[in-house]
């Protein structure tokens, strides 16, 4: 056991890793450590060394804004806890919104994505999709395939065949299948994000692994099996066996931002074949000599694999000028301010002379 000095903070991840990052923020007269177990909109819950507080998130701009997962630094002003400072991340799952393209922190400093996925309406593409982003990260992804109680043995063996770069585990809170396997992922201190979409059963397997209760959980609806989010914010909670969970609202978009390191992580079968095609740029269409076209003629990978990385491919070569373009605009308007605060500062002579 890691001997602490804040030890109600053990339980939630603190560690010798964490203790490192708060190495200078510590030394700051009056700084209390801190994990942010929900983040809202102008406040935080915070669990301190005293318990769980409320705290004003005191981003400013260019700061980082907190968010579920996050380690704070802490500093009580005029009887306000405020959050003085977010210590550096080691991961991140950020996913990019669907008009804007602006970053979005579900969650920070997270070991472990499990990415959920129903047997009853079991999506590989979209699992695949949430790959690249768990691979982002920078945390280790594991598929948790949930309701396995309700198909046949196959539908799981068919997504691992698919799968072969992570671990797939078919669980079922009805028999208990898989429950144990998922928890030794998170003990004695990782931090595990239950990453899926409404109706996967996240909430359900939060329960199952906490051993009661907890968390509200609804039936999906009859007519299209989708779920009707139970849970409506995204929130961190010990595990008795040991690690953190963080049970999240399921995402029915999930664009892609800047997910390079991601997308050849989540298919690094047909990234191992592309270095040997004839061309360096192959696209993996029609060119000869492509290895990966030749990989899929012979049974090595399967077509389906390919189908999916040109869609993600695609979608990332459309938002990336967008991207640029939303870069430079947000650079001119703030050469703009920047530009109307120097208009707006009182005259003074001696500066005039002395820029003569």
């Amino acid at each position: 056991m890691y001997d602490s000095p804040f030890d109600a903070l053990v339980p939630f991840g603190w560690g010798p890793r964490v203790h490192a990052l708060f190495s200078d923020v510590l030394k700051r007269p009056g700084a209390m450590p801190g994990r942010v177990t929900r983040a809202e909109r102008d406040f935080c819950r915070v669990v301190a060394d005293g318990g769980e507080v409320l705290a004003r998130s005191h981003a400013r701009t260019g700061d980082t804004v907190p968010a579920v997962g996050d380690w704070v630094a802490l500093r009580e002003v005029e009887r306000e806890l405020l959050i003085e400072a977010v210590v550096p991340r080691w991961s991140a799952l950020v996913r990019a919104d669907a008009d804007t393209g602006n970053a979005q922190t579900l969650a920070a400093n997270v070991d472990v994505v499990l990415v959920t996925a129903p047997t009853d309406r079991l999506s590989p593409a979209r699992v695949e999709r949430e790959l690249v982003l768990a691979w982002e990260s920078g945390a280790q992804p594991v598929v948790a395939v949930t309701k396995a109680d309700l198909a046949p043995g196959h539908v799981v063996d068919d997504l691992r065949a698919r799968l072969t770069t992570v671990d797939v585990i078919a669980t079922s809170v009805v028999t208990g299948e898989g429950i144990d396997a998922i928890a030794s992922r998170l003990a004695p201190n990782r931090t595990a994000v239950l990453f899926g979409p409404s109706g996967a059963g996240k909430s359900s397997l939060a329960n199952a692994l906490l051993g009661e209760e907890r968390l509200a959980v609804r039936d999906v609806r009859e007519r299209d099996h989708r779920g009707r989010h139970t849970t409506t914010w995204r929130e961190l909670v010990v595990v008795p066996t040991g690690g953190v969970l963080v049970d999240m609202p399921g995402l029915r978009g999930l664009a892609l931002g800047s997910v390079d390191e991601g997308l050849a992580r989540a298919f690094d079968d047909i990234d191992a074949f592309a270095p040997l095609c004839r061309f360096s740029d192959c696209s993996h269409a029609a060119e000869p000599g492509c290895a990966v076209l030749a990989a899929i003629a012979d049974g090595r990978l399967g077509p389906e694999r390919l189908v999916s990385w040109r869609k993600l491919q695609r979608e990332v070569s459309r938002r990336e000028p967008a991207r640029r373009q939303e870069e430079r605009a947000v650079g001119r308007q703030f050469a703009r301010r920047a530009r109307q605060r120097r208009a707006q500062r009182p005259f003074d002579s001696r500066r005039r002379h002395d820029d003569a």
